[in-house]
């Protein structure tokens, strides 16, 4: 099969990535971004050993580390704020900004040769490879990667959705300043992460660069108490009183107005192509973030894809030999992140027994399954 033109929709891990990885492979390439920057949302990602080989591949896994930062330990905590568990984090120790990770991203997009352009919003498409923009111009490509995000609009007019599962929780994900004395203790006790589990309530921090700090929150959707925005430092403290100067902090610092908390969803589709149009990440297969790996396999999704269509006869082909190889592992992963995240809807004396379950091999090997995977298209490190 000849290299021909790709339109992409969406500027994140997935549509970037398969920007790249088709551009390298001899597409022209045209990424339509709906947002009039790469901004959005700023968090913390990990980077496990498939995000590494992902970004060895494009070139730029030195630059990405460089960013962030490696993670000595995680600490599991009560909610009285005891060490349940400490592990040292030998597998996956990077946690990275996602700006910084998106910004690379497109460096090397553009480097390809692909071309990014805002304000450029998607409103419908057809299997034969056209879309339409908001300015109701239709364009035409051999191939069209819906990378839109879990409300996916490319997805939606094709009739692809087979399942939404919404979750019983949501989570919000922000950064804040560290303080000095939180810096200096890096030199002393080492980074750590701390994740803690009360009340149907979870809260987990680490380092993510030197002097800001990446924090998650989850809670029931229907805590309304909890899921505020700003957060109420009050109500979380009930549930972790040792904690209660972080939320304070959380409060006063996090950039609100670019946060959101997000009721988290399970997305599965009756099939992830149709015609010439092929949907991946969020579009495709939304997960919760539990097990970190939602970046992961949208980038691992594309980059699977750009080998297929690379081996295979025809876009059919390719599309069919993709969805066979890459969907299984996807949805382990969904399964297995609804399972670690269930540990907040547990009675207090189990909550305990459920952390300590990790350290039974068949169950880490389930939760690490995909972190460990390397993804189709490229060769081990």
């Amino acid at each position: 099969m000849q290299p021909g033109h790709a339109l992409i929709v969406g500027a994140g891990f997935g549509g970037l990535a398969a920007a790249i990885a088709l551009a390298q492979r001899g597409w022209t390439v045209r990424v339509h971004e709906r947002r009039d920057s790469l901004r959005g949302e700023g968090y913390g990602i990990a980077i496990h050993n498939n995000m590494a080989h992902i970004f060895s591949s494009f070139g730029i896994l030195d630059r990405v580390l460089a960013g962030g930062m490696k993670i000595d330990r995680r600490d599991s905590l009560d909610a009285q704020g005891d060490v349940v568990m400490s592990r040292k984090t030998t597998r996956s120790p990077y946690r990275i900004d996602r700006q910084h990770i998106i910004a690379l991203l497109a460096e090397r997009a553009r480097e390809a040769g692909a071309d990014i352009r805002f304000d450029s919003p998607v409103t419908g498409a057809t299997p034969d490879g056209a879309i339409t923009l908001g300015d109701g111009s239709m364009h035409r490509a051999d191939l069209v990667v819906a990378a839109d995000g879990v409300n996916s609009t490319v997805r939606d007019a094709l009739g692809l959705l087979k399942q939404r599962i919404w979750g019983r929780d949501c989570g919000v994900r922000v950064t804040i300043p560290r303080l000095p004395e939180e810096i200096a203790a890096d030199d002393c006790g080492g980074t750590v992460m701390i994740e803690a589990w009360a009340d149907k309530r979870r809260v987990l921090f680490c380092p993510v660069t030197k002097s800001e700090f990446y924090v998650l929150l989850t809670c029931t959707a229907r805590d309304a108490k909890a899921c505020t925005t700003p957060i109420d430092p009050t109500v979380w403290t009930r549930s972790f009183p040792s904690l209660r100067d972080l939320f304070v902090r959380i409060r006063d610092t996090a950039d609100w107005p670019q946060s959101r908390w997000d009721h988290f969803q399970t997305i599965r589709l009756k099939r992830w192509s149709v015609g010439r149009i092929a949907v991946l990440g969020d579009a495709a297969h939304a997960m919760p973030p539990y097990l970190a790996q939602g970046a992961g396999h949208a980038m691992m999704n594309a980059l699977g894809l750009a080998a297929a269509l690379e081996r295979a006869p025809d876009v059919a082909s390719a599309f069919e030999q993709w969805e066979r190889r890459e969907r299984p592992l996807t949805e382990h992963t969904q399964r297995w992140t609804r399972i670690y995240g269930a540990t907040m809807f547990l009675p207090k004396p189990f909550k305990r027994v459920s952390i300590l379950v990790e350290k039974i091999p068949w169950v880490a090997t389930q939760y690490v399954r995909v972190a460990n995977h390397v993804p189709t298209g490229i060769s081990p490190m």
